[in-house]
């Protein structure tokens, strides 16, 4: 190993950085908030089309079964 190399691999953070974020799994980040407002927004739809399709389904059953 050179010994006139830094050994980067082991100095930490520098100090006051946030390493909060949602590349490394950070609950707290801007961008982790926004993922899960948006997934909370896409289940929200998807829930919504699938109610939606399953009483289509429902309507279109009981029209066979009374005709």
């Amino acid at each position: 190993m050179d010994t006139g190399a830094a050994d980067i691999a082991a100095t930490a953070p520098d100090a006051g950085t946030n390493t909060d974020n949602a590349a490394n799994g950070g609950d707290n980040s801007h961008a982790a908030l926004l993922q899960r407002a948006f997934e909370k927004a896409l289940v929200a739809v998807a829930t919504q089309v699938i109610s939606d399709t399953q009483s289509d389904m429902d309507d279109a059953m009981s029209e066979l079964d009374d005709g």
